[in-house]
């Protein structure tokens, strides 16, 4: 007798399987993420994977888009009703700060694996980025400032914010990541506000 598409034992087994993916690929790396070792992780043999995926890289992409729309709507839950840039950066942070704490190898999967999981040409590589920029520039900056969003300033600024969940990830500091936000967003918001 051959499962529905939509039994639960069948929806278990491909959330274990994207489980075992953002897992290995979060602790070791693009390069350790073989089928082998995905399926290994999920607890079951190579073929499984194919039965639920129509190979590693639809798998990958499906992950990678589910975890970016995740960590969007956690950041713009987070971010929304603010109206005041430090306040609006600071919230980001926190949002995702807290994400990496919640779930840090969905984080590093997202965020710090390099090279990155999707390449940037992906529509979905920058839905985040694209969404914090466009709430940042609805926001009315404070009397003597601008918004600063050029490429460098944007470009330090996440490299900035990914700096402690990196080093945490690496055990090079200790966690949490979000006791790290109040700094990083001050850092935040001397990059990204320029007096006028």
């Amino acid at each position: 007798m051959t499962q529905s598409t939509n039994s639960p034992a069948r929806i278990r087994t491909r959330q274990r399987l994207m489980d075992a993916m953002i897992k290995v690929v979060g602790s070791n790396g693009m390069e350790k993420a073989s089928v082998r070792a995905i399926a290994r992780e999920a607890g079951c043999n190579e073929a499984v994977l194919y039965h639920h995926f129509d190979n590693k890289n639809a798998m990958q992409e499906e992950v990678f888009v589910s975890l970016v729309l995740e960590l969007a709507e956690t950041r713009r839950e987070s971010a929304a009703n603010e109206s005041d840039p430090v306040r609006f950066i600071r919230s980001w942070v926190a949002a995702s700060y807290r994400f990496y704490d919640e779930r840090p190898n969905a984080f590093a999967f997202v965020l710090l694996t390099f090279p990155p999981v999707m390449p940037i040409e992906n529509t979905a590589f920058n839905a985040n980025s694209e969404l914090f920029a466009s709430c940042l520039n609805n926001i009315t900056p404070p009397e003597g400032y601008a918004i600063n969003l050029t490429e460098a300033s944007f470009s330090a600024f996440r490299g900035l914010l990914l700096g402690p969940p990196s080093d945490i990830h690496l055990g090079k500091i200790p966690g949490p990541a979000s006791d790290h936000v109040t700094e990083i967003s001050e850092l935040g918001a001397k990059i990204l506000l320029k007096p006028v």
